[in-house]
């Protein structure tokens, strides 16, 4: 009989983490098209895909069909409507496929909804489900925006306003049909809807770096700003700056008070600050009531912007931002300043 190994001696082996991209878009705005180009790059040859299709099968069969080298399909009705765990059984699927042969390794995945899909839900799933989701880290919320068809239709339907509304980054698509024009009309019309961090569908490596890159550079639009005739937001965003360190315990537990006051109201909140408790800045996200764990940056550019961004429903603005605002200044003020 071997003798079991020295604990003291015993490694703890971390485990890569892998980041995700979730594309979202409404019906044939590209997404597809900008995957499938993605995936013809060599750099990109270490990337799965998980495409939710929209259809009538029951929601209790989830099934994963393998359809091409990296791509997985994931009928059963909309990901975004289906439970938050499934979003972790099909990532485990992924994984169970690489161990089995069946799909190459990767390194990063993608994961494209229906066009029908509301992406909060599916965010929502990355910071409610941390244990089975702990190798995968949600990297950015990226839509698609038709510069054909979304001027003067699908900008105008509610879901594609709440894809725009909290993604990370927008990628204009149909370019070489749209012209120079068409994609002034677009821009024009999502900077209507205060859509920020809008540009072209990237080539080669930067499109990698397009779906993948951290947190864009902070920028909104006030919900008083008057849209032009015939385009109407239902969301509204709300950037402060943050240069001051704040307490990290008051933070969150002012997030867990903002999350649960406003509930369906708080569409996204995500930020970068910094804080009295670490040197690294730190990464705030919450959706609707859910707060997800900060997460500590180990490469951030000290020049970069420490901000936070609210997104919600027009209608629910001065609240949000008044809560925002007093959130940060309880947050800054100095710990023996509170009882004065």
């Amino acid at each position: 009989m071997s003798a079991l190994p020295d604990p003291k001696s015993l490694r703890l082996a971390r485990e890569e983490t892998v980041p995700v991209a979730v594309l979202t878009g409404f019906l044939g705005s590209g997404k597809t098209t900008l995957v499938r180009r993605l995936l013809t790059l060599p750099q990109a040859a270490d990337t799965a895909v998980i495409v939710n299709e929209f259809g009538e099968i029951g929601l209790d069969h989830l099934l994963v069909e393998k359809v091409d080298e990296n791509i997985v399909v994931l009928p059963g009705g909309c990901l975004c409507c289906q439970a938050q765990g499934d979003m972790a059984r099909a990532l485990r699927s992924l994984d169970q496929a690489a161990a089995a042969g069946g799909l190459p390794p990767f390194r990063r995945v993608i994961v494209e909804t229906s066009g029908l899909a509301d992406p909060a839900p599916l965010l929502q799933a990355f910071l409610a489900d941390p244990l089975r989701l702990s190798r995968y880290r949600l990297a950015a919320l990226v839509a698609t925006a038709d510069c054909v068809l979304g001027p003067d239709g699908s900008f105008g339907h509610a879901v594609a306003q709440a894809q725009l509304a909290l993604a990370d980054r927008v990628v204009l698509t149909k370019l070489d049909i749209a012209g120079a024009e068409g994609e002034a009309r677009a821009r024009r019309a999502l900077d209507a809807l205060g859509v920020t961090s809008v540009g072209p569908a990237a080539a080669g490596d930067a499109l990698l770096a397009q779906l993948f890159a951290a947190m864009p550079a902070f920028r909104a639009r006030s919900a008083s700003s008057a849209a032009p005739a015939g385009h109407s937001s239902a969301f509204a965003s709300f950037a402060m700056d943050v240069p001051a360190r704040l307490d990290l315990q008051r933070l969150l537990a002012g997030l867990e008070a903002m999350a649960s006051r406003h509930g369906e109201n708080l569409a996204r909140l995500k930020g970068i600050v910094d804080t009295n408790d670490d040197p690294r800045p730190v990464a705030i996200h919450a959706v609707r009531h859910m707060v997800a764990l900060p997460r500590f940056l180990d490469v951030v550019s000290p020049t970069a912007p420490r901000a936070i961004v609210a997104i919600f429903p027009v209608d629910a603005g001065a609240a949000i931002r008044a809560d925002l605002s007093a959130l940060v200044a309880d947050a800054g003020t100095p710990r023996g300043m509170l009882a004065a």
